[in-house]
């Protein structure tokens, strides 16, 4: 009892001296700033059990940095929208009017920002599952190119003939990123009257000194397999050789196949299909000399 007496005595004291709702503010700063602090460990440690703990590479830090702008401007925004409101409750202001206009505010913003919290929620899972980052070859359905910027709401992208393209996360129904795991299919087209056992040794062969060329091994993965017989037409069969390449470099190994498949039918190892030749025979008056 006498220490409830002088410790409402010290509150008293306070009280009279104006220092009561000062420190009662003080101390909800003083919990919000801890709870902020907090919370930045909290997002660090799921950051680095999402996106890898002691990863340094610049894809991935971009990775980070996105996801933790994320994170902490809603949790902290929060913490200090709580605060304020607490604050404002400690002197004296009729917080009730906030509330109901805050809602009123909220929920038109919502409404009319429902396509950009989209793009956001979206971009979130994107970096999360790290679906496609800066320097990837992706095709998004709407755009297809190299990813040279991403953010939490859009990406842009850069194609072939140099345009730029911006796509919200939202808006993308699928991704192909080819930057992930790059295979590139070779092809043969020869003669039906082939030998099939020499075409797929020879195919073999070929996918092995394509392995072994200096200029295009680092590009490849892995040695090429032969895959088979692909289709069947009536002047041709296609032969199909799988070559597991490293990003971007599909292009190269493909060029290079074809120079060691021209080479194979200059030998006479491959017959190449004969295409139809259609001779077009044009109609003569009978001024002009019959065709010879």
């Amino acid at each position: 009892m006498l220490v409830a007496a002088e410790e409402a005595e010290w509150v008293q004291w306070l009280d009279e001296m104006h220092l009561l709702t000062p420190l009662r503010v003080a101390l909800v700063v003083l919990v919000a700033w801890l709870v902020v602090v907090v919370l930045n460990r909290v997002i660090k440690h799921l950051l680095d059990h999402i996106v890898g703990r002691g990863v340094t590479q610049p894809r991935t830090e971009a990775r980070r940095r996105a996801l933790a702008s994320a994170l902490r401007g809603a949790l902290v925004g929060v913490v200090w929208a709580m605060a304020t409101l607490t604050i404002l409750s400690e002197v004296g202001i009729n917080i009730g009017a906030f509330v109901v206009t805050a809602t009123v505010v909220g929920g038109a913003v919502a409404f009319g920002a429902q396509t950009m919290v989209r793009d956001l929620i979206a971009g979130f899972f994107v970096l999360a599952e790290d679906q496609y980052g800066v320097g990837d070859e992706v095709d998004l359905g709407l755009a297809s190119g190299s990813v040279e910027k991403i953010t939490l709401r859009s990406v842009r992208l850069r194609d072939g003939e140099g345009k730029v393209w911006f796509v919200p996360h939202g808006n993308v129904q699928r991704v192909a990123n080819s930057s992930k795991a790059s295979a590139a299919w070779l092809d043969l087209h020869l003669d039906r009257s082939s030998d099939l056992d020499q075409a797929l040794a020879v195919a073999g062969r070929l996918g092995t000194e394509l392995h072994d060329d200096p200029a295009v091994g680092p590009s490849l993965a892995g040695v090429p397999v032969v895959v088979g017989v692909t289709d069947v037409r009536d002047d041709r069969i296609v032969v199909r050789v799988k070559a597991p390449t490293l990003p971007n470099e599909g292009d190269a190994v493909r060029r290079a196949w074809r120079v060691l498949a021209l080479a194979a039918f200059s030998r006479g190892e491959l017959i190449a299909p004969i295409t139809p030749t259609t001779v077009v025979h044009l109609a003569h008056g009978p001024d002009d000399p019959a065709p010879g």
